[in-house]
């Protein structure tokens, strides 16, 4: 009788150790794993996507300051005085020779487009003259 109830107890042992969840997910399908292993790689995206968004928050926040920082010291310099009408002046000359540069480059490069298409032409009409023959 003690053998039995011995045999009995080891039965019901491995049953209870056989339904545990670890054994359930020892005994899962191939779907359920594909599943199961499909939910781990997306919420190790969304964990990566939540790391992106705070360093991208951080960015901001430093960004603000230093636009903040920016504010602050042209506040100061207008109350110093370091932005009178001189100091306009000089900045409008200086935004006006910019102007003037970046006109002077694009007339460079349509001059240069110009002669590139002027030499291809002439390129042309040189190979035509050598291939006509002279009477």
């Amino acid at each position: 009788m003690k053998k039995t109830l011995a045999l009995g107890a080891a039965v019901a042992a491995l049953l209870l150790v056989a339904s545990t969840p670890e054994a359930a997910h020892a005994q899962t399908s191939p779907r359920v794993a594909k599943d199961r292993a499909e939910n781990v790689a997306d919420r190790r995206e969304d964990r990566s996507d939540q790391r992106e968004d705070v360093r991208d928050r951080k960015e901001n926040r430093k960004d603000r300051r230093e636009d903040g920082r920016d504010q602050r010291e042209d506040v100061r310099d207008a109350r110093n005085g370091n932005n009178g009408p001189r100091d306009r002046r000089e900045d409008r000359r200086d935004q006006r020779e910019d102007v003037r540069d970046k006109r002077e480059d694009v007339r460079d490069r349509q001059e240069n487009k110009r002669d590139r298409k002027e030499n291809k032409k002439d390129r042309r009409e040189d190979r035509r003259d050598r291939r006509t023959p002279r009477n």
